[in-house]
C-alpha cells in the first residue's frame, strides 16, 4: 500500500493501538501463567519439554500468537499446539482478572483522543479470546471501535490486519502506535505512520528504525493532540 501523504501525526484521523506493551502492561503476569500452563500440560500429555524460562518470555511477548505457542511446543503437530493453546486460556484469564487495568495514562489518551474525534483500532498478535478478556476487563471498547486480534484460520499478517481497520474506518491518515518491530513493520505495509513505545517489551535497539518513540504513555499527547486539543 502506498504511504499517505506526510502529515503532522495530530492530523491523523484513525489511531490504532497496540495491546500488549502498549496498552496492557500485564503481559509479562500473563506470560508467566502461560508457563504454569505449559509445566502443567507437558505433564498431563507426558511430553518431554521444557518449560521456557522468564529470558525466553520477555524476549517473545507481542510476537505473533502462532509463534509464541509453536515455540513452546517444538516438532509437535498443529492439532497439539491448537490444543494447548485452548488449555492456556484459564490461565490466562486468571492473569487478566487479576490485572484489569492499562498503563497509567493509557485510558487519559484514549479518552482524549475519541473526544478529539479520532477514530480508534486495536491491532494486536493475541489470540481472539485473550483479546477478548482484556478488552473486557479494562473497558476497552468504551474507546475502540473496532479490534483486530490474530484470529484462526485466516492468521493474517498484523499489517493487513492494519490496512483492513484503516479501511473500514473510512480510510485516510493513519498512526499505529506499538512497542514491538512487528508493529513497525506493520505500519510499513499499511502506508500509516508508527510511534514507538519504548516503554514497552521491545529488545535493544529493536525501535531504532521508528521516526517517532515515545518513553512512557504521557508521550502520546504531544504526538497525537493538536495543542489546543491537549
Amino acid at each position: 500500500m502506498l504511504p499517505c501523504p506526510a502529515v503532522e501525526l495530530y492530523e491523523a484521523s484513525i489511531i490504532a493501538f497496540d495491546n500488549d506493551g502498549t496498552l496492557y502492561p500485564a503481559g509479562p503476569a500473563v506470560g508467566e501463567m502461560v508457563l504454569k500452563a505449559h509445566a502443567d500440560y507437558v505433564v498431563q500429555n507426558r511430553l518431554n519439554i521444557p518449560t521456557p524460562g522468564l529470558d525466553w518470555l520477555q524476549h517473545m511477548i507481542g510476537v505473533d500468537a502462532r509463534e509464541f505457542y509453536a515455540e513452546m511446543l517444538p516438532d509437535q503437530p498443529p492439532a497439539v499446539r491448537a490444543d494447548f493453546e485452548n488449555f492456556c486460556l484459564d490461565y490466562e484469564l486468571q492473569a487478566v482478572h487479576a490485572h484489569p487495568y492499562m498503563y497509567d495514562g493509557a485510558e487519559q489518551v484514549l479518552a482524549a483522543l475519541k473526544r478529539a474525534g479520532r477514530r480508534l483500532a486495536l491491532v494486536t498478535n493475541g489470540g481472539p479470546t485473550y483479546v477478548k478478556h482484556v478488552w473486557d476487563a479494562c473497558g476497552y471498547g468504551r474507546f475502540f471501535e473496532v479490534s483486530y486480534p490474530n484470529t484462526p484460520p485466516e492468521f493474517v499478517s498484523k499489517g493487513e490486519r492494519l490496512a483492513r481497520a484503516i479501511a473500514e474506518l473510512g480510510g485516510g491518515p493513519a498512526v499505529m502506535v506499538g512497542d514491538r518491530a512487528s508493529d513497525l513493520e506493520a505500519a510499513e505495509q499499511a502506508g500509516a505512520e508508527f510511534i514507538g513505545c519504548r516503554y514497552g517489551y521491545a529488545l535493544l535497539h529493536e525501535l531504532d528504525g521508528a521516526r517517532y518513540t515515545v518513553a512512557d504513555v504521557s508521550g502520546l499527547y504531544n504526538l497525537l493532540l493538536a495543542p489546543e486539543e491537549r
